[in-house]
């Protein structure tokens, strides 16, 4: 796959939905990254990869809004994150799914429950609506008949596959993907590159993968940005 896009110090073109400019974090006075410059395509796939350290789940933390630059600016649908309100912030984040390491499933909920719960946080369906939204985004990721299991009944690849199934419950523009293949046998893994892909095409999604698995996520990737 050839790489169209590295991290680098030279000013970059910002027709991104995601833009990092002039971006500089520190941590105990080391520096993660500086004056970096980035925009993520709409509609694309863009993996981030790079060794351990090198600061991949701090830049989708940055571009989630969870840190702030010590320096620069981070635009997010054209919004500065530095400058906007907590209200503000919370809104553009509906439109923004996010596929945790863990997966990060409530133990004590179903399956159906788990992708039933940001709808019921952040939506007005009515109970038809939201029972017909759960098992369309779990036939998505062909888990529509696990939904009355409890997450500790299903498989680390399953397990996954629900997550995201919960992630795009409130159909986002974009999703953050931080090491969707981690620990995942090959079977699990190919299922979840299959699925990443096909939901991207079409749902229309942004997405951003953090990866250090390069032949999975180069398999995918319409763009890679390298952290070195």
């Amino acid at each position: 796959l050839k790489v169209k896009a590295i991290i680098g110090t030279s000013s970059m073109h910002t027709d991104g939905i995601i833009n990092l400019q002039n971006v500089s974090f520190y941590r105990g006075g080391r520096a993660i990254f500086e004056d970096l410059n980035c925009a993520i395509a709409a509609g694309k796939i863009t993996a981030i990869m790079g060794p351990s350290g090198t600061g991949k789940t701090t830049l989708l933390r940055l571009i989630s809004g969870q840190l702030q630059p010590h320096k620069g600016q981070v635009f997010l649908f054209d919004q500065d994150m530095a400058k906007i309100k907590q209200k503000q912030l919370n809104q553009l984040r509906k439109r923004m799914g996010v596929l945790f390491q863990s997966g990060a499933l409530f133990t004590d909920l179903t399956v159906f429950e788990n992708v039933a719960f940001p709808l019921r946080e952040h939506t007005q369906l009515n109970d038809m609506q939201l029972h017909d939204r759960v098992l369309l985004k779990l036939e998505a990721v062909g888990l529509r008949g696990a939904r009355d299991l409890m997450p500790s009944h299903l498989s680390g690849g399953m397990a996954r596959r629900v997550a995201l199934a919960r992630a795009v419950a409130l159909e986002p523009e974009i999703i953050l993907y931080d090491e969707p293949f981690a620990g995942q046998d090959p079977i699990a893994m190919a299922v979840l590159q299959r699925l990443i892909k096909d939901l991207n095409d079409e749902m229309r999604l942004t997405s951003v993968l953090v990866s250090h698995d390069i032949a999975e996520a180069c398999a995918i990737a319409d763009r890679i940005i390298l952290l070195g």
